[in-house]
This record gives C-alpha cells, structure tokens and sequence, in this order.
C-alpha cells in the first residue's frame, strides 16, 4: 500500500504543475529561487544514523538545508554534488542537512549508502519541516546564515561551484 502511494505521488510530482495550477513538482533545472528573509524554521529531525539534530543547535554557523527523495532523479545528479560541497565546506564550520520527504525508509537508506553521504540526514514523514520551509518541489535547497535567518533557495538540482560561490560571496 505504501509503495504504491509513493509511485503514485512520484508519477504526479514528475509531471510539472501548469502554471496557475500550483502543487508540488520535481525541480529539474537549477535556478535561484526567491525566498523571504526569515528566521528558519526550528525543526527536530531524526536521523538515519540515530541521532537527533535539532536546527536551533546549528545557531551561529551557516547550514546548507537540502530536501531530497530517493526517486527523484535530478536528486540523484546532485547527491554527488552536495557530498562534495559537505567535504570542501565543513572545515568552515558550515553544517549540511539533508530532509527526505516522500520516501521509504528503505530507499531512502539505500539512496544515502550508495551515494556516500556523510552529511547529517534524516526523514520529515508528515511533510512539516517541508511545509514550515515553503518547498514547492524537490530537490530545493537552502541557506541559513549564523544568525539563524533563512538567506537563499535553489530550486533544482544544487552544484558544488553553486554553493561554494554562496560563501565566497559572504
């Protein structure tokens, strides 16, 4: 029952909203997105690897917010990409968070294992942390500076050059 509710969810997302249509898609081309400066949302996120992350506990460093889902290919373009950025960047004390959102714990397990990503990840089940965030599609990411106020979106798939330029411009 759950993996056909995903594929059925999946089939829809694949295909764009029209506009005026509104809903959810899977972003395929990468561009900047608006975003109103806000304070970001605090969330407590339970981690793949058992942990638990709460945002607020990332307050004076910079953190890369990344929505994803194992199915979604243009996620799969840019796991490579984030893992990459996560190595150049964690020595600068920037944080990563992955939030996978309508998938299998199964996939989404599997997904992370075959791409090496050693970054913080953890599921948003019921879609809150998705909501609380404004996501209109995945793959989105986002950028929380050190004072905790949610900076920049990327809607599509994210490059490593793309977030590393995000701090040499800060």
């Amino acid at each position: 029952m759950a993996a056909g509710l995903v594929g059925l969810l999946s089939a829809a997302l694949l295909q764009s909203p029209s506009p005026g249509r509104g809903g959810l898609a899977v972003n395929t081309a990468g561009q900047a997105g608006a975003v109103r400066v806000r304070p970001a949302p605090d969330f407590a996120l339970d981690l793949f690897d058992g942990g638990l992350l709460h945002m607020r506990e990332l307050r004076g460093r910079a953190v890369v917010v990344n929505f994803w889902a194992s199915w979604c290919p243009p996620c799969r373009e840019e796991a490579p990409q984030l893992e990459a950025a996560w190595q150049a960047l964690q020595d600068r004390g920037v944080a990563f968070v992955g939030i996978n959102v309508w998938d299998s714990e199964a996939a989404a397990r599997e997904f992370l294992r075959s791409y090496g990503l050693t970054y913080p990840n953890g599921p948003d089940p019921q879609g809150r942390v998705l909501i609380e965030f404004g996501v209109t599609g995945i793959p989105e990411t986002y950028l929380v500076d050190a004072r905790g106020q949610l900076i920049r979106r990327w809607v599509g798939p994210v490059t490593r050059e793309r977030l590393l330029a995000w701090f040499e411009e800060r």
